[in-house]
C-alpha cells in the first residue's frame, strides 16, 4: 500500500489558482480523461493534518490513452475515469508556509474562493489561526459552507 498524506488535507494547486480542503483520498480517485491527459494531479500540493507536505509524483489509470482519445477527450468525448494518485512527501511544512499558500490561491482567485467574501477579510482570518484545524475551520466557515449554504437556497 503507498503511503500518503493523512486527511484531511488543504489542496492547493498554484498553476492554477485552486484550493480545497479534501477529507477522504477517495475524492480524489475521480477525474475525466483530459485531466489525465493534461497531468493536472500533478500540479497537486497537499498540506496533511500532521504537518507533512506531499505532491504527486505519479497517476495511475487502467484507461487506456491512445492519440485518438486525446483528441477526442479536447473535443467531444472527455469521460469520466478512476485515477490513484501516488504521493512523495517533500517534508514538513510550518503554518507561516502554508498560510502564504493559501493567501497566493486568494490573491490569483477569479472569483471562486472570495465568492462570498472578500480576499481582506479571508487572509485576515487565516493569519489569525494557530493551527492545521484553525485553518480548516475558517476555510469552511468563510470560503466553502457559505458557498454550499448558498447553493441549498
Amino acid at each position: 500500500m503507498t503511503s500518503g498524506p493523512v486527511y484531511p488535507i488543504i489542496l492547493i494547486d498554484n498553476s492554477s489558482g485552486y484550493l480545497d480542503i479534501i477529507y477522504d483520498g477517495e475524492d480524489l480517485t475521480n477525474s475525466n480523461v483530459l485531466g489525465l491527459v493534461k497531468g493536472v494531479h500533478k500540479n497537486f500540493i497537499a498540506y496533511d493534518k500532521d504537518g507533512l507536505l506531499w505532491i504527486v509524483d505519479k497517476v495511475d489509470s487502467h484507461y487506456k490513452i491512445t492519440g485518438l482519445t486525446k483528441i477526442l477527450a479536447h473535443t467531444v468525448y472527455n469521460p469520466q475515469i478512476k485515477v490513484t494518485l501516488n504521493w512523495t512527501k517533500r517534508g514538513e511544512y510550518t503554518l507561516k508556509n502554508l498560510k502564504k499558500d493559501i493567501n497566493k490561491q486568494v490573491d490569483s482567485d477569479d472569483d471562486i474562493i472570495t465568492q462570498f467574501n472578500e480576499a481582506d477579510f479571508i487572509k485576515r482570518k487565516i493569519e489569525k489561526c494557530d493551527s492545521f484545524s484553525e485553518i480548516v475551520e475558517e476555510l469552511n466557515n468563510f470560503v466553502f459552507k457559505e458557498s454550499e449554504n448558498e447553493s441549498l437556497n
